[in-house]
């Protein structure tokens, strides 16, 4: 009976056995899903410490900081919108000064001799004819000597004249009383023009020997008279022009010859300043042009000047053309020698864009302004600068037409964009 039903049993025990192990199945996948979700949630919920960190992150830039108009009151805070402005195009080269040769003396001796006295020294102020040294040269005695015999042919030249006139007048009147031969009446008229002719060529010789004296002793000739040709030895080497000794190349008892560069006085009040221009450049130099320029004597000073001159030829070597400005020099200040930075300004002008100067502030070796398209937020644009000309300065990039900037305080802005950014690190 048992083994009978015994199949049956073993039936319903598998089946028991089937259920329970499901039932707890389904449990343990809830279980697994639940603490999955709540994972998640959690994952999700922010923490409570990590709250301000993320609020922190939401904040300005380190190159932008919001500031109050109240505050920018205070801080005496200026916006204007950028300026464009018509600017001359210039061309900026290098260049040495010298001298105006327009007012430059170079003094030389007119005569060989021995320097008997130099009464100038180098940088001192001479007016025109001043005398800078003495000569002594045999050639005013020689001189004086040719023109005393000069003098005494013309004496004897007119006794001459004036004998041979009395005498064509003696033998013209015996030849109308047929006492003397027409003959001698012409031989008598010959006389008298032979010695008028041989007075020309004394008086000539006169002349001439008074003139030589006269430019070696640089006196009037009619002041030379046969009573005062030796009064005077000593040949006067004066300047021409006023102005300055810039040079002095004799010493007493120095022995000179005719032409030897003895002083060197030039005017400085204007000065020439040669600069050479890149051929490329050619185009935007003409005469007439206005030219500014600076020395590092005098490197917060601007003289002003004017292309003279453009050269004609180029230098094959160099590939640039010489160029000569001539510039006002008042107080002397500029002395021949000198380097310079020039600027040549064309006729024609372009727009730029400028700022004040106290607009520009410098972040990090960068030259930057401040913008603020709104009026509260202001944000650090960094610029590239050009000429500075009458307290702005021309930017090259990094502005435009239109866009708003401190154009005071800016010191200010600055202050407190470092300061945001020190706090943020």
């Amino acid at each position: 009976m048992i083994k009978k039903y015994a199949w049956v049993l073993g039936l319903l025990f598998c089946l028991a056995l089937f259920l329970y192990l499901n039932k707890h199945s389904d449990a343990g996948v809830e279980s697994h899903n639940q603490d999955n979700q709540n994972g998640v949630q959690a994952a999700s919920a922010p923490d409570a410490k990590s709250a301000p960190a993320a609020a922190s992150s939401a904040g300005p830039n380190a190159d932008s900081v919001v500031i109050s108009s109240e505050d920018q009151h205070q801080a005496g805070i200026v916006l204007a919108p950028v300026e464009v402005s018509p600017v001359p195009r210039t061309l900026t080269v290098a260049g040495q000064i010298g001298m105006d040769e327009k007012h430059t003396s170079q003094v030389g001796a007119i005569a060989d001799g021995r320097i008997a006295s130099v009464k100038v020294m180098e940088g001192d102020r001479v007016q025109r004819g001043t005398v800078l040294g003495e000569l002594h040269s045999h050639m005013v005695h020689e001189t004086a000597g040719a023109l005393a015999q000069a003098y005494a042919a013309v004496d004897k030249a007119r006794g001459a004249v004036q004998f041979a006139q009395q005498q064509q007048t003696r033998y013209s009147h015996l030849y109308r009383i047929q006492a003397a031969s027409l003959e001698e009446s012409q031989h008598a008229d010959q006389n008298s023009s032979q010695a008028k002719n041989e007075l020309i060529d004394a008086e000539a010789s006169v002349r001439m020997e008074r003139e030589h004296l006269s430019e070696l002793l640089q006196v009037e000739p009619e002041t030379l008279t046969p009573n005062n040709l030796y009064s005077r030895e000593l040949v006067p080497i004066r300047s021409a022009v006023d102005g300055v000794v810039v040079s002095r190349n004799v010493t007493v008892g120095q022995v000179v010859s005719t032409g030897y560069l003895a002083f060197v006085v030039t005017n400085l009040s204007d000065v020439w300043v040669t600069a050479a221009v890149n051929e490329k450049d050619l185009s935007l130099i003409h005469a007439g042009a206005m030219a500014t320029l600076t020395t590092q004597g005098y490197p917060d000073t601007t003289f002003e000047g004017r292309v003279d001159m453009v050269g004609d030829t180029l230098d094959p070597q160099t590939r640039t053309v010489p160029v000569r400005i001539v510039v006002s020099n008042p107080g002397s200040r500029l002395r021949p020698g000198m380097f310079a930075s020039v600027q040549i300004s064309e006729l024609q002008t372009t727009s730029a864009v400028f700022v004040p100067e106290n607009a520009l502030q410098e972040i990090n070796g960068q030259s930057v302004v401040f913008v603020s398209p709104d009026g509260t937020r202001f944000r650090a644009q960094a610029v590239n600068v050009g000429l500075h000309s009458g307290g702005k300065a021309e930017i090259t990039s990094g502005l435009r037409q239109g866009d708003r900037i401190a154009v005071s305080g800016a010191f200010m802005i600055k202050s407190d964009m470092l300061k945001g950014s020190m706090d943020e690190d």
